[in-house]
């Protein structure tokens, strides 16, 4: 799997960017979205990136800058360029800082899928040539599915790590998330005092992966007892998930024990309290019933979103998040509800006409991001609810420029002032002014001459007995002059040339 960092200072594009990276396989995950180099660069201590993506051009730090700084830091991490400038000087200095890749704004699919594959099959082969150090050959088999690796690679693996100490009886995989940093000094002290042998490996931001020698002796509960060991040793204020896999022998079986750990925390995850700790046999037999999910979305949520009974719709989504809770969802299905839910939202938008500049580019909820489902149901409810009400608002705003529009071609020959047309919708004359152009890409006075112009030139056609003046005060011009002004600006020629132009 290529572990990815994306670095840009503007919100819809490394958002965009993320989804599309998600989107393009399993093979693919985004472990860290920064809006500058200085937030990646506290960071990235604690990361183990494989490609890292940044803009050429951001404030405080550019692009080129956090690019050397990376060098210096990281040599080895390929990172590629995106920028909407294609001047070739950011190129040649980006190619000499030895980028992977030029992206230019917007990226296209095509293009990003095409860089991360390149990346990845650089990376596999670059592994398959200059791996050495156990610690790596253990990521590379936990990290990717066997039948996934090149063959050549998957046997030097196998075989370098036979001869480690950990395979030489069995093995299980304890996986962690802590809060703070200081529980890795912790969790080393705690693996070296372990009358076994041990491998703690820095994982994702904030995720350890904790190997461990299962001796022929050791009973059942032994991997449970370690589990417990460990977080009974760090400190009482730290927030804690951690699961554990079952028993393994051979090497080649650490990506599903990985796995195993993995779904284990992601049931822990669901869990009360500051730390929780569960190993997978516990769970391996559950099932997920996920019927009752799938009815609360896509027909109780969808139908109340449709009728516009937005309490109803929010009702359906606690109703669901109580039974996703009570179930303890997996992680890949939460994320597929969850883009489900931001889906149907955005159709209803559309259907309402009320898509606005941006919503294609939906902000990804991933469980990952979030310490326990408590703070994620809070940031997934703040998230539904202000959808709804920007609905409210932009159905409210379509509702006041439609009435004041509907007005206008009542009354346009009329006098018309803005303090009138907002007393009509009670709003601000200057709000309502603002409003309206950003709704219609027009100004109320526009489309009053619009309007006027428009019977003007009917009647100027239509009504030969009329002299020009006549026609101006038909369509609300007592001055004659005036008229002329504003008719000459609109269409180009006089009044009275139209009429002639036009009876020729």
């Amino acid at each position: 799997m290529l572990s990815i960092i994306v670095v840009d200072d503007e919100e819809r594009i490394r958002l965009g960017l993320a989804k599309l990276i998600e989107q393009a396989g399993e093979d693919y995950q985004v472990i860290g979205i920064f809006e500058s180099g200085n937030e990646l660069l506290e960071n990235l201590e604690r990361m183990e990136p494989d490609l890292i993506i940044t803009d050429i051009k951001m404030p405080q730090m550019s692009g080129l800058t956090l690019i050397e700084r990376i060098k210096e830091l990281r040599p080895n991490v390929p990172i590629a360029i995106v920028s909407g400038f294609s001047d070739f000087e950011y190129a040649r200095q980006a190619i000499r800082l030895g980028v992977e890749e030029y992206l230019l704004k917007p990226v296209e699919t095509e293009e990003l899928t095409g860089l991360l594959e390149r990346v990845r099959t650089k990376l596999i082969h670059e592994r398959s040539r200059q791996i050495t150090a156990k610690d790596d050959y253990l990521r590379l088999l936990a990290i990717n599915e066997p039948g996934k690796l090149p063959a050549a690679l998957k046997e030097e693996a196998d075989a370098a790590l036979h001869e480690h100490p950990l395979f030489s009886d069995y093995y299980a995989t304890l996986v962690l998330r802590a809060s703070v940093d200081r529980v890795q000094s912790r969790i080393r002290s705690w693996a070296q005092d372990l009358q076994r042998e041990t491998r703690v490996l820095s994982w994702r931001l904030g995720e350890l992966v904790i190997l461990v020698a299962i001796h022929p002796g050791d009973d059942a509960e032994t991997v449970r007892s370690l589990g417990a060991s460990l977080l009974s040793l760090l400190p009482a204020n730290v927030h804690v998930r951690a699961g554990a896999s079952g028993i393994f022998y051979d090497p080649l079986s650490l990506n599903e024990s990985y796995k195993q750990a993995m779904s284990a925390l992601e049931y822990t995850w669901y869990e009360e309290g500051i730390r929780a700790f569960e190993a997978s046999e516990r769970i391996a037999k559950r099932i997920e019933d996920t019927g009752t999910l799938h009815r609360l979305i896509d027909r109780d949520f969808r139908s109340a979103l449709h009728t516009v009974d937005y309490e109803r719709a929010e009702t359906a989504l606690r109703a669901w998040m109580q039974e996703a809770g009570r179930i303890h969802l997996q992680w890949h299905t939460l994320m597929e509800h969850g883009s489900l839910l931001q889906t149907l939202i955005r159709e209803e938008k559309a259907d309402r006409n009320l898509l606005a500049e941006g919503d294609e580019i939906l902000d990804p909820l991933l469980p990952m991001n979030y310490p326990e489902w408590s703070e994620f149901t809070r940031a997934l409810l703040h998230l539904v609810q202000e959808q709804f009400r920007l609905l409210k608002d932009m159905q409210q705003d379509n509702r006041v420029i439609e009435t004041v529009k509907s007005y206008i071609f009542d009354h346009y020959i009329e006098e018309l002032e803005l303090n009138r047309l907002a007393e009509i919708v009670y709003l601000t004359p200057s709000y309502l002014s603002k409003l309206f152009k950003m709704k219609t890409g027009e100004t109320i006075t526009d489309l009053i001459i619009s309007l006027r112009i428009d019977e003007a030139k009917r009647l100027l056609v239509s009504e030969l007995a009329l002299k020009t003046y006549e026609v101006g005060e038909r369509v609300g011009y007592s001055d004659p002059a005036y008229f002329n002004k504003v008719f000459k600006k609109v269409v180009g020629i006089t009044p009275k040339e139209y009429r002639d132009r036009v009876r020729i």
